[in-house]
Parts: structure tokens; sequence; C-alpha cells
């Protein structure tokens, strides 16, 4: 049976940063953990998480969202792709940080394609330490 494993994923949380300062997103990324998982057997690339009130109180009352990427998927892709799925993720997180999601109805989602050109200029402009995978 695998077993899944976490990391904490500092090559994403750059990307994270890049893209927030470069789009204007407004998100403060100090309240967001962003980790890496192996031996996951879900289905898609990366997922967005809300902690709920109660696991901030215990844990760490500063960090109110997960962004997770599974590597099996996410590791192998090109900086391009990688830099959507970064954005994607970004994306359901409010302005507000209020610890809700923003559904896929959010009109930003279907505005995805218009970023490509400055997630292109992004990629060209990561340092090849900061993220994992072949460009």
């Amino acid at each position: 049976m695998r077993r899944l494993e976490l990391e904490f994923a500092d090559d994403v949380r750059k990307l994270a940063e890049r893209i927030n300062e470069a789009l204007g997103l407004g998100l403060d990324l100090g309240k967001v953990a962003f980790i890496r998982s192996r031996g996951s057997k879900g289905k898609a690339i990366a997922r967005a998480l809300a902690l709920p009130s109660q696991w901030r109180f215990v844990l760490k009352p500063q960090v109110i969202y997960v962004v997770e990427v599974l590597s099996e998927k996410f590791d192998s892709m090109s900086c391009l792709d990688k830099m959507e799925v970064v954005l994607h993720e970004l994306l359901h997180i409010p302005k507000s940080m209020s610890g809700g999601l923003r559904g896929h109805n959010y009109s930003e989602f279907r505005r995805i394609k218009k970023y490509r050109k400055a997630l292109q200029e992004l990629c060209l402009s990561v340092d090849r330490e900061d993220w994992k995978g072949q460009s």
C-alpha cells in the first residue's frame, strides 16, 4: 500500500510570490502554506484548501490556506504549465483572505488565458533553482 508523503514546497511558494506580484493579485501569501504530496491517488494536479477556524486556532493561526501540488503530476510539467496551475489555485483564494474559497464560477477563471503572456515572461526570468522539473 502506498503511503502519502508530504513536504513543504518552497519552489511552489516562490512561483506563487512571483505570480502574485507580477499580476497584482493582492494576496498575503504569508497566510498560505505550500506543500507537495507524493503517493496521492487524487486526479487533480493541485488543490487549494481553506483551513477551518478551529484548526487555525489549534495549529497555526496565521495559516489560513494550503496549496497542495501532487508531485507525480506537477513536477514534470513545463514552467508555463506550472505557472498556470499555481495561478489557478491562487484564484480560489479571495483577496480578503477571510477563510473562504472562490468557486470556478469566479470570472477570473474564465480569463486565465489572458495572463498567459505575463506568465511566459515570468518563466523566462525564473531561476532554474526556483522550481523542480523541466522547462
